[in-house]
Formats: C-alpha cells, structure tokens, sequence
C-alpha cells in the first residue's frame, strides 16, 4: 500500500488541485479587484499596472497546471473529465475578455492585458483536456466494446453469504502505543500460546512474522488439538512457502492485529497533535511575535512591488499591530490544529509510520 502508484497519485493530485484552486482564487480576486478599481481604465502609472498584470500572468499559469494536473490525477478513471476541461476551458477563453471588459469598464490595451492575464490561467486547462481527451477516446475504443462483450457472454456473478460467530464480549485491557501484539482484543489466545513472538516477548510487526503469517503456527495449534482429541494431523506447512516467507515483506496493512495496533496509536496520537499547537503558542509567544514581525515585513515588501499603485505608508497592508497579530495567530493555530489530525491520520493509515 505504501507503494501503490494510484494511492500516490490521488493524494499528490488532491494537494495539487487544492493548493492550485486556492492560489489561483486569490490572483484572480486581486486581478478583479484591480479591474473594478479603475487601475485598468485611469491608471496613474501604467508601465507599473502593465508589469503586476504580466507577473500575475505568470503566477496564474503556474496555477493553471497545478489545477489541470490535479483534476485529471483526481478524476484519471473518469473519462469524461478531459472532455469537460476541454469544453469548459474553450468557453471560459472567449467569455473572459468580455468578462474581464464589463469588471474594468471599457475596453483598452490595458484592460486586455488583463484579460490576457485570466487567459493564463486556462490554458494549461484546454491542453491537459485535450490530452485526456484524446487519451480517453483511443482508450474507449481499444478496449470498451470489447470487454462489455466478454462481460455480456462470460461473467457470472457469485455471491457467498457467511454469518459470523458471536463471541462474548471481552473486557478491554488500557492499550498504549507501546502495547505488544498478544495483549489486543483481536489476537487469538489459543495462537499466542505456540507464537514465537510472544515467547521472544517483542511484537509481530517488529519481527516481521507471527500468528497472522507463519503456517507453523497453525500447525502447532491444529497437532495441539488433535492430541487433545486423540486425532493424528498431517503437517500443513509442508509446501511451499508463503510469499513473505521467501524474502518479502508481509503484508502488514491486511492483518487486523497491526491495523488494531495502529488504531491504538491514532487515538492516542490524534488529541496531543490537536491540543498541542494551543499550547506551544503559549510558551513560545515571543518567538512567534519576532517571526511575524519578520513575515509582515516581506509582506509589505512583496506588496509594495505588486501594487497598482505606490503605497504611502511604511504598513499598507496594516498587520503590524497587537491585534492582527492576536487573529493571525488564532487562525493559523486552528489550521494547524485541523490539519495536524489529518497528517497524523495520514501517516498511521496511509503511510503505516
């Protein structure tokens, strides 16, 4: 699991649509802003209004292929979705000059300029849609007809219903991340009795083998019964080998003893992550007062660079105060507080740290 390419995929392309559809939002709405402003129209420095258009040009193509790689990783089954960013794109490309013209007011060398710059963003849109679309139609043709033919002719459906055994229910120990294999709820006590891993007292997952993935265990529990029946059993590990057995590793992501494990883990590990950023805010506010001196600094910097028009102040964007400050610092603990869950998430379930 951790190395499957379409798991892979769609996280990266998730984070790639994301973080691309939230950039591309704030270049647009600033783009915009400036258009209903008048800086396109009346502008007092047009050399400077024509230089932050062609610079968000660029940073909105940037975007523009973060979204069209994103939506086509996201959606690669779907066929159609070439199709759409395709129709879709095309109709936004003529619609946007229009659109861009009726925000600014008339229509001049600026103005287009600004349109062009909204262009930006859709065309790695109609490249990444046309390629998917053409990837798709071959694609449909190679092999469409022919499997829903062979599913018409020689599919058969099996459906095999099996009722699972009550168990009474087992009083549940305290479980820490620290909690070997043979004291969770899951684990067989008749296997534990003839597993190795718990006589040489370390667990499964650290030895790569146990109940779940040694047939030698199942031979010791099946001869240990049989004596107690008066049966004689033939050894079942006589064969081949298991495939983790030669070499590979085992699959721990399929055994319910280790997804118990890491189960345990998340529920531990999930409220510190989330109560932790409140907490070093608080013993580390005068750090965090130094570094978002620091960070409005090169905001004002970077803003002085891309406005329309020159600033007059020292603070044009007004975040060197106590209390922008204070609300920074709430919502990015609420950020990280949120997202610290779902990494934690992530690398227990996913990446199976």
């Amino acid at each position: 699991m951790r190395h499957d390419w379409a798991f892979w995929r769609r996280e990266v392309s998730r984070w790639l649509l994301q973080g691309g559809g939230v950039l591309a939002a704030l270049a647009l709405a600033y783009l915009i802003w400036g258009g209903l402003r008048g800086y396109f129209t009346n502008p007092t420095d047009p050399v400077r209004v024509s230089m932050v258009a062609n610079t968000l040009g660029y940073f909105l193509y940037c975007c523009g292929w973060a979204i069209a790689l994103g939506l086509v990783g996201v959606f690669w089954e779907w066929r159609p979705i070439g199709t759409i960013m395709l129709i879709g794109g095309a109709f936004a490309w003529f619609v946007a000059p229009f659109l861009f013209a009726a925000v600014a007011g008339a229509n001049t060398g600026l103005v287009m300029q600004g349109a062009y710059a909204m262009r930006s963003l859709l065309t790695p849109l109609l490249l990444t849609g046309l390629g998917h679309a053409i990837w798709a139609f071959v694609d449909y043709w190679r092999y469409g007809p022919t499997l829903r033919w062979r599913i018409g002719k020689e599919a058969v459906l099996v459906v095999q219903i099996r009722q699972a055994e009550r168990k009474p229910p087992r009083r549940r120990p305290l479980l820490t991340p620290l909690s070997p294999c043979w004291k969770l709820p899951v684990v067989e006590r008749m296997m534990c009795e003839h597993c190795p891993v718990k006589q040489r007292r370390r667990p499964c997952w650290k030895l790569k083998g146990g109940c779940q993935c040694n047939a030698a265990i199942v031979d010791a529990l099946m001869a240990g019964l049989s004596e107690k029946a008066g049966l004689k059993v033939e050894s079942l590990a006589t064969g081949t080998l298991l495939g983790w057995q030669k070499g590979q590793r085992p699959p721990c992501h399929r055994c319910p003893i280790y997804l118990t494990h890491q189960q345990v883990k998340y529920d531990w590990l999930a409220p510190i992550t989330f109560f932790s950023p409140p907490l070093l805010l608080v013993l580390f506010w005068q750090q965090y007062q130094a570094l978002y001196a620091q960070a409005v600094r090169w905001l004002n910097d970077l803003w002085i660079k891309i406005a329309f028009t020159p600033p007059k102040t020292f603070d044009p964007l007004g975040l060197n105060n106590e209390t922008m400050t204070l609300y920074v610092a709430v919502v990015l603990c609420v950020i990280v507080m949120v997202y610290g869950v779902r990494w934690v998430e992530f690398a227990i379930f996913r990446l199976y740290l």
